[in-house]
Parts: structure tokens; C-alpha cells; sequence
């Protein structure tokens, strides 16, 4: 036990000593998801779109336009309006659907923001952020609907996912609304809503198949969602042949008929959303790799433990000097007759 006892002194003390930990003063966090200020778009959030009107994916405007001739030169077609858009269920603006590409680079959310997204029908309003891994981030998302001047309280899902899951969801979308040439096959069996029958670690290889960040962060269904997140290490998605890739994170407000059998379907009206996004700096950090250290040590004390205590058991039994060793004595009694009496011999 002594040795477990050392051990586990020594794993605290280089944890305490190492330059990723970092303990800072307790910082109480806001209850409610009070606070928030406007965001400064493209630097800390970015407000992104699907819409029906423009599922085909483009075109994505870059900063620097290439033109093969000098008389190709003209305003590109930036509407990508098709015969379902109605400003009075769309109101999302083009940049929405349509963005610069490149993404602009983010810088790490570590201030309240508070912003009011609008949700056309048969669509999904999407924020882009850069969480910052040495805060824990609490979301608040309350949704509504305007009905005669009035906020009506309204039902939608609410994703949160990485950069890498986004592109998949965002594939699903425009497959399902026609973007792909393979749109129109019966690619679910007639029924689209079977990922709920497809273990999450098997969706991705399916055609309609995308999922939440660590499978829990999905909503459906609801009014009002509040969660929190506290990322151990900033996301970083490595590839067997592509690299290592950053990860963004995507809070998606989905208000169409998506491939999960328990969301909820388009409502036919503009969905209001309003999001507080509330970081937290964290108490205390401990570096990752503490976590299989810890285990590792519990692993080894269970096997060392039973290991030292029976060969200190046999050494003792091995072991020929004798210490404090004491003789019982033997009781010694003296032969007495039955009877007093004296005995007379003939």
C-alpha cells in the first residue's frame, strides 16, 4: 500500500508541475445564460444557412474572382433563388447560404454573446464559433414563432457539431433536397427517417448518415435547450491520409424534416430563435493525458498490491531466525495416592 500511496503522491505532483495545468481563481458562472453582448460577425461568430432555394451548394464567392476572359467579367448571379423561394417563409439574406469562401478564421469564444437568428421553413440557421478550450460554454436557445405580432412558443432541434459532421448534415440536406443528381433515388427504401435503427458509430457509412458531437448533443423536439460543454483539448480531426484538420463548431437550429425519425418536421412559418452563448473560464485544467495515468496506476496497484503482500507473507514463513520465542512449559505433578492411609506390607 505504501507503494500505491508513493505513486499516486508522485502522479499529483507532476500533474500540479505541469505547464498545461493551470489553476486560476474560481470564477462563478452566470446563471440563466445571463449576459451576452452583440457578436462582431466573422470574427467571433459567423451566421451561416440552408435553405431549400439554394440547396445546390453554390457558388461559393471567393475573395479573388477568376475569369478565363475580359468579357466574363460581370456580377456573379448571387441570388440562387429557385422557383421555392418565398421572402414571406425565407428571410435569411444571400451571405447566409451563399458565403465568401475561404471561412474566415475565428478567434476563440471567450466572451457572452447573445444574438437572434430567424429560420426560414424547410430550413436550418447555423452559427459558427471557435470554442475555446480553457472555458466551459454554456448554451441557452429559446425558440419562438411570430403569430399576429405575438411570440408564440415553437418546436425545433437543436444540433451541436464539428466541422466534419457539419459537411456530412450539410450533404444530407442537399441530397434530400435535390442537390445531387442522385437526389431523386431511393437511396433510405423509401423512407428517409432510419437513422434510428443505424448504430451511431455505423452512420457514417451510411449515404444518409451524419451525427451530433459525442452523440449526445442533439435536441429534437424542443422549445428551450440549455446545455453546457467543456472541451478537454482544442478539436483537431487527424486522417489516415489526409492529415489533421481544425475543427469548428457548429450550433445548428434545424427546422425541416431531417433523416432522424425523432425531430420535427417543417412547420411552414419562420422560427425565432433566440441564443445566449455564455463562456466560462474553468477553474482548473488538467492536462489530458492525467486520465490514463490515473488508470494506469490504479491498474498497477491491483496487481502489485496482492503481489508484495503474499511474497512479504511467505518470506515470513521462510524466514529461520526465531525472535521472541518462548517454551510451554510442561506441568510436572508428582504421583499421590488415592487415600491417605498408610499401607502395611506383610
Amino acid at each position: 500500500m505504501r507503494i500505491a500511496t508513493a505513486v499516486a503522491f508522485l502522479v499529483l505532483l507532476a500533474t500540479l508541475a505541469s505547464p498545461s495545468t493551470s489553476v486560476m481563481p474560481s470564477v462563478e458562472a452566470a446563471s440563466n445564460c445571463e449576459g451576452g453582448s452583440a457578436p462582431e460577425w466573422n470574427t467571433t461568430l459567423q451566421r451561416l444557412a440552408l435553405v431549400p432555394h439554394a440547396s445546390y451548394g453554390g457558388p461559393f464567392y471567393y475573395d479573388e474572382v477568376y475569369y478565363e476572359d475580359e468579357d466574363d467579367r460581370k456580377e456573379p448571379v448571387s441570388s440562387g433563388q429557385g422557383d421555392e423561394w418565398n421572402p414571406a417563409l425565407h428571410p435569411e439574406e444571400a451571405y447566409m447560404y451563399n458565403p465568401v469562401w475561404p471561412l474566415p478564421t475565428l478567434d476563440p469564444l471567450t466572451t457572452g454573446q447573445y444574438a437572434v437568428m430567424e429560420i426560414g421553413n424547410d430550413s436550418s440557421g447555423v452559427l459558427r464559433m471557435n470554442l475555446s478550450s480553457t472555458h466551459r460554454t454554456t448554451f441557452c436557445i429559446t425558440l419562438y414563432e411570430m403569430v399576429d405580432n405575438a411570440t408564440v412558443p415553437a418546436s425545433a432541434d437543436v444540433y451541436l457539431m464539428t466541422t466534419s459532421q457539419y459537411n456530412s448534415y450539410e450533404e444530407v440536406y442537399r441530397m434530400m433536397h435535390g442537390g445531387w443528381w442522385w437526389g431523386d433515388l431511393d437511396i433510405a427504401g423509401g423512407d428517409s427517417d432510419l437513422l434510428s435503427d443505424i448504430p451511431p458509430e455505423w452512420r457514417s457509412f451510411n449515404p444518409l448518415g451524419w451525427q451530433s458531437y459525442r452523440d449526445v448533443h442533439q435536441y429534437e423536439q424542443r422549445t428551450e435547450v440549455t446545455f453546457s460543454l467543456a472541451l478537454d483539448s482544442p478539436e483537431v480531426y487527424s486522417s489516415l491520409f489526409g492529415g489533421s484538420e481544425w475543427q469548428d463548431f457548429y450550433l445548428v437550429i434545424d427546422a425541416w424534416d431531417n433523416t432522424n425519425d425523432g425531430d420535427q418536421g417543417a412547420s411552414n412559418s419562420v422560427l425565432v430563435a433566440d441564443v445566449t452563448i455564455v463562456p466560462t473560464e474553468r477553474s482548473a485544467l488538467l492536462p489530458p493525458w492525467t486520465v490514463p495515468l490515473t488508470l494506469f496506476v490504479l491498474l498497477a496497484a491491483v496487481v502489485i498490491v496482492p503481489v508484495v503482500m503474499n511474497k512479504r507473507y511467505m518470506q515470513a514463513g521462510l524466514d529461520g531466525k526465531t525472535t521472541g520465542q518462548t517454551t510451554v512449559p510442561v506441568m510436572e505433578q508428582a504421583a499421590t495416592r488415592e487415600t491417605d492411609e498408610p499401607v502395611s506390607i506383610p
